[in-house]
């Protein structure tokens, strides 16, 4: 009889461009929001209501999560105003992209259940989506820089902190 032991593994080491978006998307929502966001009172559960919130509706949810998460990392009110000011201005950039997440999927169930599977038709949406993503993403990278330098170290590594003990629960 043998004991087989396992090497501990060391933990998961995230990178920066990785915990700085979902930072991003924890200060503003921006990603969510800009990419085709749905009223409803719950900021997850967006894309489950029928209407898209207005450009005003957007820039108040999105300054409320900014708020509420700087708060708890003591930010000053000029760093909250700094980081707001990013994050609307991500939040407009990416709502310029076009995303239409029901009618993407609409489009890709239509093709998936016609009687002759178009490779290529289903290989054009996927390139299209793609195209909006790596662009989305570009554009959070660069929202996420800009806010991490009106944070100080212990701000950003406090936020990551938490961060990472919400998403591990």
């Amino acid at each position: 009889m043998t004991i087989e032991t396992q090497t501990p593994q060391p933990p998961r080491r995230w990178g920066r461009t990785v915990l700085a978006a979902a930072l991003l998307l924890g200060l503003g929502g921006a990603g969510g929001f800009a990419l085709g966001a749905y009223k409803t009172s719950s900021f997850f559960w967006h894309a489950m209501a029928p209407d898209k919130l207005t450009p005003e509706e957007t820039a108040s949810m999105v300054e409320r999560k900014v708020d509420h998460v700087l708060s708890r990392v003591d930010a000053t009110d000029e760093q909250k105003a700094k980081v707001n000011a990013i994050a609307r201005a991500a939040v407009a950039d990416l709502s310029k992209l076009g995303f239409t997440p029901r009618e993407s999927r609409t489009k890709f169930l239509n093709l998936f259940r016609a009687d002759q599977i178009d490779p290529d038709a289903i290989e054009a949406l996927r390139a299209e989506q793609s195209t909006k993503w790596d662009a989305a993403t570009k554009r959070i990278a660069q929202a996420v820089a800009e806010a991490g330098q009106v944070l100080t170290p212990e701000q950003r590594r406090d936020l990551t902190e938490r961060w990472n003990r919400r998403v591990s629960s």
